[in-house]
């Protein structure tokens, strides 16, 4: 019973310490919203930059980059990822059944990322992408005509001929089409 009694006392003597919290913010400085800013400043740079250095680490393990099919591109170039909110950035899927020809150099079957783009001379060009590396790009030539599509954005390849097929475009923005020859030796398949 003495034991009992004996706890609450020594509780309550313990509450009398906090005669010192109306110092316990002195020798803190405040900061302003400039300072806090600069701040997050510093921070985001320093990620950006580690996040750079993890990409090259990246390209260097898989070996150079990727495979590039356009001979012009370096392995240290800057890889702009498919990461963008914008619907027209993101890019539509586009299933190539055929080995196409782009530049003298082969597009494999595959699925295929295609972004078109109006370039500063009002040119269209759709470029094809696997995962976040470019693979080729396309001048494709604008039209008014919808190709009878339900959807406004959409990204098919037809069969022209026996050495041409053609891909059409459409988005809110612009239609446009544009042939691209493939390689029609069935032999290897």
């Amino acid at each position: 019973m003495m034991i009992s009694l004996g706890l609450p006392s020594a509780a309550y003597d313990g509450l009398d310490e906090f005669s010192g919290i109306d110092r316990a913010w002195d020798g803190q400085k405040s900061i302003t919203n400039k300072e806090f800013e600069e701040a997050i400043d510093t921070l985001e740079a320093k990620k950006k930059q580690r996040e750079a250095k993890q990409r090259k680490r990246q390209i260097k393990r898989i070996g150079g980059g990727g495979t590039s099919l356009h001979p012009g591109l370096q392995p240290d170039a800057e890889i702009k990822p498919m990461t963008s909110i914008d619907k027209k950035d993101e890019g539509l899927l586009l299933n190539v059944p055929v080995t196409m020809i782009i530049d003298d150099c082969p597009l494999e079957k595959g699925y295929y990322k295609v972004v078109a783009e109006r370039d500063k001379n009002n040119d269209i060009y759709l470029s094809f992408y696997q995962s976040r590396f470019f693979k080729g790009k396309v001048r494709a030539s604008e039209t008014n005509d919808d190709f009878d599509e339900e959807t406004i954005d959409f990204v098919k390849l037809i069969p022209y001929n026996d050495s041409f097929v053609r891909i059409i475009f459409g988005s809110l923005d612009f239609n446009a089409y544009a042939y691209v020859r493939y390689n029609n030796d069935v032999s290897g398949d």
